[in-house]
């Protein structure tokens, strides 16, 4: 069954987002995943009482034990510790289409 992750990202200091973005995508798909959406601008909360993230990444997966494995990956671990350097996140999974 089809997984996805949303990523909601609240950035200190953005000087790590462009290493960041050049090389976890080609991680994400080697698990089969995609990034489904990746905001751009300001975010909105439009409902609610959430902190205003800085970004919001949305990503499909084949399933959630893939989303695991590439969160735990080795490959991506030097990139988990640069965005976990530099901001705080919240990440959600959940089963879909």
């Amino acid at each position: 069954m089809t997984a996805h992750m949303v990523s909601m990202i609240y950035s200190r200091d953005n000087s790590w987002i462009a290493e960041y973005s050049a090389n976890v995508p080609a991680i994400i798909a080697k698990h089969g995943g995609s990034y489904t959406f990746v905001s751009r601008g300001k975010v909105e909360v439009a409902e609610g009482d959430l902190p205003v993230p800085s970004g919001v990444g949305t990503f499909t997966f084949p399933s959630r034990q893939a989303i695991h494995a590439f969160l735990e990956s080795e490959e991506y671990r030097p990139y988990l510790e640069l965005r976990q350097k530099y901001s705080t996140n919240q990440i959600l999974m959940f089963d879909g289409r």
